[in-house]
């Protein structure tokens, strides 16, 4: 993570902006009384406190992984990244970024990007591929409820199935800056939802949209994939809310299915803070 980046960061504990020592092995805070973070290996900070890493376990992380790198949602990266053109964007921040699928895409176009979430396997997973594919994102462990970041730096607040955090997406980011909200469309994964159960209901839209700034616009996007194979079938499974709602009979309705139609069908909603 390169000093432009951290210059972004507050300490989560004194809220003081933060440098990297001489070194380059750990990150400290500017206030009276120093804090220090170290980088782990793969280049992220862990600035959750100790009891962060609360977030998808590793094989939650693993499973997505599987799936978004086949390239199902890739219409979606795009589509994000569009936006960010459109509005021209330099500063991002995604919040709740999981394994960083989304957020090192943002990064590949020349734009600061830091990516926040609990979990510690997908943070982690994210850092070691903009390591390894020399992506200038930057990571860290911290809730969205609390992003270690200082006021009003951010063009952008990402926000991709994940929950909305309007109090605080509202601090950190500029004056008439934009969140990018992504959440389910009404019949996103229907065709999974029709191999699991009897009655399939679409989905309602999501009901932690922003109230005090005002939406700029909204997209629907909505296209059919097919998934082949049995790990594929199952790490599509494993990402949704489903996965954990689901009876052990349905489930196993599944079980050696070799190919899935199914529609995704995605709400990207761009809200605009006025002041």
């Amino acid at each position: 993570m390169n000093q432009s980046l951290i210059d972004l960061l507050c300490c989560p504990v004194c809220k003081s902006g933060m440098r990297i020592s001489e070194d380059g092995k750990t990150c400290r805070c500017m206030g009276s009384r120093i804090h220090s973070y170290d980088f782990s290996k793969s280049g992220y900070l862990n600035l959750g406190g100790p009891h962060a890493g609360d977030g998808d376990s590793k094989e939650a992380i693993l499973a997505r992984r599987e799936f978004l790198d086949a390239g199902h949602y890739e219409p979606l990266s795009r589509e994000i990244n569009k936006k960010l053109d459109e509005i021209g964007a330099k500063t991002v921040l995604d919040a709740g970024c999981g394994e960083g699928y989304y957020t090192n895409r943002m990064a590949q176009s020349g734009r600061r990007v830091l990516g926040f979430d609990l979990s510690r396997a997908g943070v982690d997973y994210a850092a070691r591929r903009a390591k390894q594919t020399e992506i200038p994102a930057g990571f860290a462990v911290a809730s969205i409820f609390s992003i270690p970041v200082l006021d009003s730096t951010a063009d952008v607040v990402t926000n991709i199935f994940a929950p909305c955090s309007e109090a605080e997406f509202g601090r950190v980011l500029k004056s008439n800056g934009y969140v990018l909200l992504v959440g389910a469309g009404e019949s996103h994964l229907i065709g999974l939802k029709q191999a699991l159960y009897e009655t399939v209901y679409q989905n309602r839209s999501r009901e932690d949209m922003p109230q005090n700034m005002h939406q700029v616009s909204y997209k629907r996007l909505t296209y059919e994939i097919q998934i082949i194979g049995q790990a594929q079938i199952q790490a599509l499974f494993s990402m949704t809310p489903y996965y954990w709602r689901t009876s052990p009979h349905d489930r196993s309705k599944l079980v050696g299915m070799e190919r899935l139609t199914t529609t995704v069908d995605f709400d990207l909603f761009l809200f605009r803070k006025d002041s």
